[in-house]
Parts: structure tokens; C-alpha cells; sequence
């Protein structure tokens, strides 16, 4: 049986589940350290995959959808901007209202624009396309890291980019004192509007790319409410890692082999309901000792 679980085909399928979780682990982190605790990672999330199945589907190309995704949750995340940064909205209330309206919207659009209810499936969308890395593709255990698509690959390149935009550059340190004193950019005589903007626009930028990996990146399909909570996973990996890049992403992967396991599980017997609750019950436990250091437990 563990053999079975613990298997190279675990982790290849832990991988990537773990994508979307890692792109929108890295948005939240961004936010997190900009003073924003953004909820609403979810309702992006979903938004893009809706956008990328529609950009695949009418221009048959997943590049087309990638790209759709990412300008559709970004319009989105920039929305959310406006009234967080303009009209002072309450970033909670903000968050679940931004969670609840994506679910409407997508639903809703799914009679105008692909003429059902529920979900839309057609097997001549194109999808993201597997790449097999030669070398690394024949030797055991490693040969997990091949034959995943461009996605997986730059959400672990994106770890390494986000990590030095945030902690090595200007624009970066600029972008933590959002979080850490505000008014010092102002004082320096700097735009405190413009960085928040900026943080913004990646969260959407990464959570755009997450609903493309959900929507195109394997089965290309779109159902309602597909995120399934994945988006406050991926808040829980930020609580869990202190907003810090790389322990987010490890978070993530840790919250996708487990997904993964899960999945094993069912296909072994076990109940179904059971099942479902190991992502969400590893997810409270990574969350305990941060409950516990702020005494809210």
C-alpha cells in the first residue's frame, strides 16, 4: 500500500497539483508583505481559468488562453485594487465579496458564451502540452521533474524571480515597506499608490496563471466553482510560511503531494469523504503554530 501512495507517480501528480496552489501562494506573499492580506486569491483563480478555456477554445491555441487568463484575472486583481486602494474597502468584506462574485460571473457566463449550464468540455480545445526533459527524464526518481508542462516549469522559475524582485531590487524593497511603514515612501517623496498598484498587478499576473494550469493545463475543461477552495489553501501556505517566498512555495508542494496522496487513497478504497478532508486538515495543522505565536488559540 505505501508502496503504492509513496510511488514516482505520486509525486509527478503532487507536482502538479501543487502549481496552481504555488502561483497563488506567491501572489498572497507579495500582498502579505505589502500590508494586504488578500483573500481573494480564490475568485482570481477562477476568473482565469474561465478566461483561459475561452481563449484556447475560440482561437485554438492555449497560449491564447494562458494569455486571456493572465489579462482577466489581472483586470480582476486590479478592480479589487480600486476599491481596496481608492474607496478604503475593508480588505476581508473585499476579499469574499471579490470570491463570491467570481463564482456568479463564471456561472453566469458559461450559457452566453459556451451555451450551457454547470460546466463546458470539448475535446477539440488544445491544451498545454507535456515537455520531456531528456536526460533528467531517464533517471529514477528525477524523472519526476519531466513531462509536466510550461507551467510547472515557471512556477518554479517564478519562485526564484519573485524571491530576488522582492528581497533584491528596488522596486522590491519599496514594495515591503508598503507593509512595514508606509508612510516612509511617502516621505521620500514616492508614490505609495503606484507600488500598491504593482502589487496588485502581480497577484493577478500569478493567479491568472494558476487558473490557466486548472483549466488548460491538463484537462481542458471548465466547471463551476473548479477552484475548490485551492485559493485559501494557497492563503494558508502564506499564514504557514509568514509571507516568506520560499517556504510558501515549499508549503505549497507539501500541500500538493498530499492532494496527491489523497487521490491514491480514494483509487485504494478508502471512503471518499475522508478523502477529501487530508488537503484541508493538513491545512489547519500547518496553521497552528502561526495560530498559536500571534495566542489566537
Amino acid at each position: 500500500m505505501l508502496d503504492i501512495i509513496f510511488s514516482e507517480h505520486t509525486l509527478i501528480t503532487g507536482l502538479g497539483l501543487a502549481t496552481p496552489l504555488l502561483f497563488c501562494a506567491l501572489g498572497g506573499s507579495i500582498c502579505s508583505k505589502a500590508g494586504n492580506f488578500n483573500i481573494a486569491l480564490e475568485g482570481f483563480m477562477l476568473i482565469g481559468a474561465f478566461f483561459g478555456v475561452v481563449g484556447s477554445y475560440f482561437f485554438k491555441s492555449p497560449l491564447a488562453g494562458v494569455l486571456l487568463a493572465v489579462a482577466a484575472s489581472l483586470a480582476a486583481s486590479m478592480l479589487y485594487g480600486l476599491f481596496l486602494l481608492q474607496f478604503k474597502a475593508h480588505e476581508v468584506i473585499l476579499g469574499f465579496g471579490f470570491n463570491m462574485f467570481a463564482i456568479a460571473i463564471t456561472g453566469w457566463l458559461l450559457e452566453p458564451v459556451f451555451g450551457g449550464k454547470g460546466s463546458f468540455y470539448d475535446p477539440s480545445i488544445p491544451s498545454l502540452k507535456a515537455i520531456d526533459i531528456p536526460v533528467v527524464g531517464q533517471i529514477p526518481v528525477l524523472r519526476c521533474l519531466s513531462g509536466h508542462n510550461i507551467l510547472v516549469y515557471l512556477g518554479w522559475a517564478s519562485v526564484i524571480v519573485l524571491y530576488l524582485l522582492l528581497y533584491k531590487t528596488a522596486p522590491g524593497y519599496k514594495m515591503r515597506a508598503l507593509g512595514e511603514n508606509k508612510d516612509a515612501i511617502s516621505t521620500n517623496g514616492l508614490s505609495a499608490l503606484k507600488y500598491a498598484y504593482l502589487v496588485e498587478m502581480l497577484v493577478g499576473v500569478c493567479c491568472g496563471l494558476a487558473g490557466a494550469y486548472l483549466s488548460i493545463g491538463g484537462l481542458t475543461m471548465f466547471t463551476e466553482n473548479m477552484t475548490a477552495g485551492r485559493g485559501f489553501i494557497a492563503v494558508a501556505a502564506v499564514g504557514f510560511s509568514g509571507a516568506y517566498i520560499p517556504l510558501a512555495a515549499l508549503a505549497s508542494i507539501v500541500f500538493g503531494i498530499a492532494n496527491a496522496v489523497a487521490i491514491q487513497l480514494q483509487g485504494l478504497g478508502m471512503p471518499t469523504q475522508f478523502v477529501d478532508m487530508i488537503p484541508y486538515i493538513l491545512t489547519i495543522l500547518m496553521l497552528l503554530p502561526e495560530m498559536y505565536k500571534h495566542k489566537k488559540i
